[in-house]
C-alpha cells in the first residue's frame, strides 16, 4: 500500500551520464516514491548537463510485488503522475489523495473508475495511454496475471460492491481489541512516543484523523465521503491490510502514508525550508506552522514540475507550495525524451514482475545485471539469501529499508533489527555509507 521510508534518489552513488543503461530493482517498495524521485532528479541533472539524445542513459526500472493488489496501485499512481492532461497544481493533490485517503472527492473516485476502464484496456490489448504505453514493459508479465490485473482495474468501478468503511472499522476493532473504546488515548500515546521523536510535522490532528477515519491528505476544504476502491483486495473484498500477514495490518491502521513524502523534501530553497518552520521553540509547547499535507504536496509538486520541464521546482511565496507553479502550470514533454527522433522507450522502462516470492527474481538472465537494488522491511530476509547478490554488478548500491519509521515498533526493536541487518550486510562484504540525502537514517546504503 505505502512504503515505511522516505523517498530517495536511487541514481545516487550511480555515474549514471558515463552508463549507457542503468537497471534498478526494486523488491516490494509497495508505491512508487523512489521510481518517482528518481525520474524527476534524472530530468533534472539531465536537462542541466544538456546531454544528447544518444548519450543519455537509458533508465530501466523493474518493480517486483507479491500482490496484484499493490502492483495495480503502481500501475494507478504512475499514470497519474505522468498524466499532462491534467495541471500539476491539481494532479499532485490528486495522486496523494489517491495515494493516502480511504475516503476520497465524488471527482476522485470518477477518475479512478475512468483510469481502471483505460488500465484494463492496456494491460490485456495494449491500447495506448497518452503515450505512456512506451515507457510501461509489460512483456514479464504471464497472461493469467495481466487478466488478475484487469480484475483488480474493473473492482475500482462504482458498480462493484465494497463496504470498505466497514471493512476498515473491522479491522481497527480488531487491531485495538479491549482498548477500542479508549483508542483516541491509545492514538495520542502512539503520536507523542513514536510518531513525535522522528517526524513531528505529522500534525497530532492530522495522524489522529488519519487512524481514526483513514484521511490522511485534505485539500481546501473538499468532501472526503467516497470509498477508495484502490485499496480493495477483489478477491476476499477486504482491505489490503486484511490479510494473513501481520505486518501489513501494522501499516495500514498504525503507521500512516506520511513518511513516503511527507517528513522530509530538499531544502535547499528558503521556503521550502520554511516548511518546517517551529513556533514556541524551547517553550514545551512547540508546534510546526505548517504539516506533513503541505511537505507531501510540495515533494510530488516538485517531482513532476522537474519531470516535465527538467529544471528544480522554486516556490516563490511563504507558505504557498504551489507558488512556483505560475499562471499556466499544464506540463511539456519530460526532457528525457524531448528530441523529435528520440522515444521514450529508448531511454525509460518500467518493468512490473508479480511474483508470490521475491526470491522468484533469482535468474541467470539477471546475474551481475543490477546497478541499484531497493530491500524492502518485508523482503529483508532475502538479505541472508546468497543468489541476491548475484543480481548485483560489481559496484552496485544497494538501499535497504528498516523499520524505524514503523509506529507498531518500538526502539529497542528498532536498533536491534538494524544491527542485525547490518551484521549480515557485513557478512556479504557489503560497505555501509550514511551520505545519500534524505534517509533521514532510515535506510542503510551499502
Amino acid at each position: 500500500m505505502w512504503g515505511i521510508s522516505p523517498h530517495i534518489d536511487l541514481l545516487s552513488g550511480v555515474n549514471s551520464e558515463t552508463s549507457n543503461v542503468v537497471n534498478i530493482l526494486l523488491l516490494c517498495p509497495s508505491d512508487p516514491r523512489s521510481v518517482i524521485a528518481t525520474i524527476a532528479e534524472a530530468s533534472t541533472k539531465i536537462n542541466a548537463s544538456k546531454l544528447l539524445s544518444s548519450n543519455r542513459p537509458e533508465l530501466r526500472f523493474y518493480i517486483v510485488e507479491e500482490r496484484l493488489e499493490v502492483l495495480a496501485r503502481h500501475f494507478l499512481l504512475l499514470h497519474i503522475f505522468f498524466d499532462d492532461n491534467v495541471p500539476i497544481r491539481k494532479r499532485a493533490a490528486l495522486y496523494l489523495e489517491v495515494f493516502g485517503n480511504s475516503l476520497i472527492q465524488e471527482k476522485t473516485a470518477a477518475y479512478l473508475e475512468a483510469k481502471g476502464t483505460a488500465l484494463v484496456d492496456f494491460v490485456l490489448d495494449g491500447k495506448e495511454q497518452a503515450g505512456m504505453e512506451s515507457m510501461f514493459d509489460l512483456s514479464l508479465l504471464k497472461q493469467r496475471e495481466r487478466d488478475g490485473l484487469a480484475d483488480v482495474f474493473t473492482s475500482w468501478h462504482a458498480s462493484k460492491e465494497s463496504n470498505l468503511k466497514e471493512m476498515r472499522d473491522e479491522i481497527l476493532r480488531s487491531f485495538y481489541a479491549d482498548r477500542y473504546d479508549c483508542r483516541e488515548g491509545v492514538i495520542d500515546w502512539d503520536y507523542h512516543t513514536q510518531v513525535q521523536p522522528y517526524a513531528s510535522i505529522i500534525h497530532p490532528i492530522q495522524f489522529r484523523e488519519w487512524r481514526l477515519n483513514g484521511k490522511a491528505f485534505e485539500f481546501g476544504g473538499a468532501t472526503y465521503d467516497s470509498e477508495n476502491r484502490s485499496l480493495v483486495d477483489p478477491d476476499c473484498s477486504t482491505i489490503f491490510a486484511r490479510t494473513r500477514r501481520t505486518d501489513n495490518l501494522n501499516m495500514d491502521v498504525v503507521t500512516g502514508p506520511f513518511v513516503s513524502h511527507g517528513i522530509t523534501c530538499d531544502r535547499s530553497n528558503s521556503f521550502a525550508d520554511g516548511l518546517f518552520e517551529i513556533h514556541h521553540k524551547g517553550t514545551g509547547v512547540e508546534q510546526h506552522r505548517y504539516s506533513a499535507t503541505d511537505v507531501a504536496l510540495y515533494n510530488i509538486t516538485s517531482f513532476m514540475w522537474q519531470a516535465s520541464r527538467g529544471k528544480e521546482y522554486q516556490m516563490k511565496l511563504k507558505g504557498d507550495v504551489l507558488s512556483g507553479l505560475g499562471a499556466d502550470d499544464q506540463s511539456d514533454l519530460p526532457p528525457l525524451y524531448e528530441d523529435e527522433n528520440s522515444d521514450k522507450s529508448d531511454k525509460m522502462k518500467i518493468s512490473f514482475v508479480p511474483v508470490r516470492d521475491a526470491r522468484k527474481i533469482f535468474n541467470k538472465r539477471f546475474k551481475q545485471y543490477f546497478d541499484t537494488l531497493f530491500v524492502s522491511r518485508g523482503t529483508s530476509s532475502i538479505l541472508q539469501d546468497s543468489n541476491l547478490y548475484d543480481l548485483l554488478k560489481g559496484d552496485a548500491t544497494m538501499v535497504v529499508e528498516t523499520c524505524r519509521f514503523d509506529v507498531s515498533k518500538s526502539a529497542s526493536y528498532t536498533q536491534e533489527s538494524i544491527e542485525n541487518i547490518r551484521e549480515i550486510l557485513s557478512n556479504a562484504n557489503a560497505v555501509e555509507t550514511n551520505d545519500t540525502p534524505n534517509t533521514l537514517g532510515d535506510t542503510l546504503l551499502t
